[in-house]
């Protein structure tokens, strides 16, 4: 086998595993997906929720002084910022979303890190943008605290399996840029471009 039906051959197979994993992302994404609107549909019933009425009518606590099931009404994004901005966000989380297909789709990274933090986020997105196209608010239950629940000493702001996963996904984009796969790819292309550019040069 002559060297370029060698590299032929490889890129072949480098394809199909790069196709393997974005369909295993895309499992992912669905799973997920399904799992975070599941999630606060069943949280919605049993605590109570009612649009419009800003905490549920039940709580329960999962972890006495950490974890509780508490159902608020989000107007905002992840962790209650931008209250209020419904219109806005829904712009500018229908923007993202588009972007973030297109660079899910169009990516020909090997990062299994970079395929599985966009799946998360993309899944994410798209939870909490079905909540505020429907309620024009999200859905959150999620509550971890400090101290007494009915008088805590400490809580972290509501939250859902969307915010989760938006926010596992874009930890694991980050660390793909900066430490893994995607840094190496960086790398390397900027090795051959400077390469390229001095090959320029000399025969010029």
């Amino acid at each position: 086998m002559s060297p370029e039906q060698l590299e032929a051959a490889q890129d072949v197979t480098a394809g199909k595993r790069l196709w393997k994993l974005k369909l295993v992302c895309i499992v992912l994404f669905a799973v997920w997906l399904a799992f975070d609107l599941w999630s606060k549909a069943d949280m919605q019933e049993r605590l109570g929720l009612v649009p419009r009425q800003p905490r549920s009518a039940h709580q329960i606590d999962v972890i006495p002084g950490f974890l509780a099931w508490q159902g608020t009404w989000n107007p905002g994004v992840t962790f209650g910022i931008a209250p209020g901005q419904t219109k806005l966000i829904l712009v500018l989380t229908g923007i993202a979303t588009i972007a973030l297909l297109a660079w899910f789709g169009g990516t020909r990274s090997r990062s299994r890190s970079l395929h599985v933090g966009l799946a998360l986020i993309l899944s994410g997105a798209i939870g909490n943008l079905y909540d505020r196209w429907h309620w024009s608010e999200v859905r959150d239950f999620i509550l971890v605290y400090l101290g007494e629940l009915k008088d805590p000493s400490w809580t972290w702001p509501n939250f859902n399996v969307a915010d989760s996963g938006i926010v596992v996904g874009v930890g694991l984009v980050l660390w793909d840029a900066l430490f893994g796969i995607g840094a190496q790819e960086a790398k390397q292309a900027a090795e051959a471009r400077k390469a390229a550019k001095a090959e320029e040069g000399s025969s010029a």
